[in-house]
């Protein structure tokens, strides 16, 4: 395995833990902040809320990082490439699809009392976390050979 291929793979597992925590940093602030929820649940969501936007902020540092030592030592923009923009583009309609169900699901929910601002929420995290996954997803998919 080639230096390329060594960052592209860290690079991977980054966008994983940059999903994660900006899922549990979004759902879990709207859990912690919710009128909705019992008041127990504040103190632990607002814990986990700042741990995922922790590991989400440290995660998108190396990501950057290590694209910048991509272009450094091997000559080669990583996240700018044809490839990069392809998978960027399949993973953003991907998450359009992901966030178009989930908007339809949430407004069926808001019709039985949930509060609007949990669900927008729970949202945003879903979208931006669709899409991290679904390139990781299609970058995969691509190193692998397969075909769409």
């Amino acid at each position: 395995m080639d230096e390329l291929e060594k960052i592209n793979v860290r690079m991977r597992a980054l966008l994983l833990c940059q999903a994660a925590g900006f899922f549990a940093w979004q759902a879990a602030d709207g859990i912690g902040g919710s009128h909705q929820t019992p008041d127990s649940w504040m103190g632990p969501g607002l814990v986990i809320s700042g741990i995922g936007f922790g590991l989400w902020l440290v995660t998108i540092i190396l990501y950057f990082g290590d694209a910048f030592r991509a272009y450094k030592t091997v000559g080669y923009d990583i996240i700018n490439d044809e490839w990069a923009r392809d998978v960027r583009r399949r993973a953003a309609e991907a998450a359009f699809w992901v966030i178009t169900v989930a908007t339809v699901l949430a407004m069926t929910i808001n019709q039985f009392g949930l509060d609007g601002g949990l669900l927008l929420k729970v949202l945003t995290g879903l979208s931006v976390s669709s899409f991290f996954l679904a390139a990781v997803h299609y970058d995969r998919q691509g190193e692998t050979g397969a075909e769409e």
